[in-house]
């Protein structure tokens, strides 16, 4: 398909859909970019978004590799992504391989602390852009954490209960989804409130049993 962007890195094949790089550039302010220098720290948050949500999935697939799958594809999605494996993975493994790409973004957060108290850079895009890392970074993975299917945490619940009490897991996960779009009202925008509200909408057809969202099936 166009206008989507495949390479390799580390043995993995990874994709970038439009739709990342669309959800990136809104969530880093492009409608209010107007000025040279707002729309030069806009495509610098792009890069750095996915660079951040780019280490966080090959925590997944580098994990999944570690339990023996030699088939791992990695996908940037709207504002995330998920890897894909070929294997199936015990309760023990699925919990490990979830809370991995978590992991893997707050050890580069930190790294990333480190370099801005050691280093200090002047102030300008450079700086923004590093800052920016940091947080995103944080952000992504204590949100990931969260017990909300299809995030991480979400996969570490379904784990914990195990596949013969689905029903808790997904229930947990409408309670946490619901609350954080009624935060999101007011702290986050209408783009987050429409993510939360339709991983909700996820979860209640799959407690149906209906088709889920494509997009929405994997970490």
């Amino acid at each position: 398909m166009t206008l989507m962007i495949r390479f390799q890195f580390l043995g993995f094949p990874i994709v970038i859909h439009w739709i990342f790089w669309l959800t990136a550039a809104l969530l880093g302010g492009a409608n209010g970019a107007s000025s040279p220098e707002a729309i030069r720290n806009l495509v610098a948050f792009v890069i750095v978004a996915a660079a951040s949500v780019l280490i966080h999935e090959l925590g997944h697939a580098l994990t999944m590799r570690h339990y023996g799958d030699r088939q791992v594809g990695i996908m940037l999605h709207g504002f995330g992504g998920f890897a894909r494996g070929s294997r199936w993975l015990s309760r023990q493994e699925d919990m490990f391989v979830s809370a991995a790409g978590p992991f893997a973004q707050l050890a580069a957060a930190v790294v990333m602390w480190w370099v801005l108290d050691a280093w200090n850079p002047e102030p300008g895009v450079l700086r923004n852009a590093l800052v920016s890392f940091r947080d995103i970074s944080i952000f992504w993975a204590l949100l990931n954490l969260l017990p909300i299917i299809p995030l991480d945490g979400g996969h570490i619940s379904r784990a914990l209960f195990g596949p013969d009490r689905l029903k808790p897991a997904l229930t947990l996960s409408m309670i946490c989804s619901a609350g954080m779009a009624l935060f999101a009202v007011n702290h986050f925008g209408i783009i987050s409130v429409a993510f939360f509200g339709m991983f909700a909408w996820n979860n209640y057809k799959e407690m149906r049993g209906e088709p889920q969202t494509p997009w929405m099936e994997s970490r």
